[in-house]
């Protein structure tokens, strides 16, 4: 089992409900199937910006963790992702061999206005727009996901 899996289950758990200690949070992971340490726990919890409120762990900026889905797709962006390029209407996306389909699905959960469609394949993402402008506006994006965590 991956980071992002375990990650991604982690901000399912505090948007379905919450969690007020780590030992919680490892309890509800591991009815999940997802058997961590505390240390394991903690580090994702920091790499995910979370802190701890009087209601339980949650985003730092206040957030409620249901409004995460976007720190999702920058986790894995910026896991996966290589190198980004646009060229005329497209935005390329070249991701370390086997995790394309990964990067794919989790752009395509985000339904961003400008994406008409993604391709991936292997180690490529290949993300249709409408014209080069909106494929300047995607890269943006995709760009400053990288750069949040």
């Amino acid at each position: 089992m991956d980071k992002i899996y375990r990650r991604t289950q982690i901000l399912e758990i505090l948007a379905g409900g919450r969690a007020a200690t780590q030992s919680e949070l490892r309890r509800k992971l591991a009815a999940r199937g997802i058997h961590v340490t505390q240390a394991t726990v903690s580090r994702d919890i920091e790499q995910l910006g979370l802190v701890k409120t009087r209601g339980g762990y949650g985003l730092a900026d206040g957030r409620a963790p249901a409004a995460s889905a976007q720190l999702g797709l920058a986790v894995v962006l910026k896991e996966f992702v290589r190198d980004v390029r646009q060229a005329a209407n497209l935005v390329i996306l070249r991701t370390h061999p086997g995790t394309a389909h990964t990067v794919g699905v989790a752009l395509d959960t985000a339904e961003w206005p400008e994406v008409a469609g993604t391709v991936a394949g292997d180690d490529t993402i290949f993300i249709a727009t409408a014209d080069a402008r909106q494929a300047v506006a995607v890269r943006k994006k995709i760009m400053a996901h990288l750069a949040e965590l």
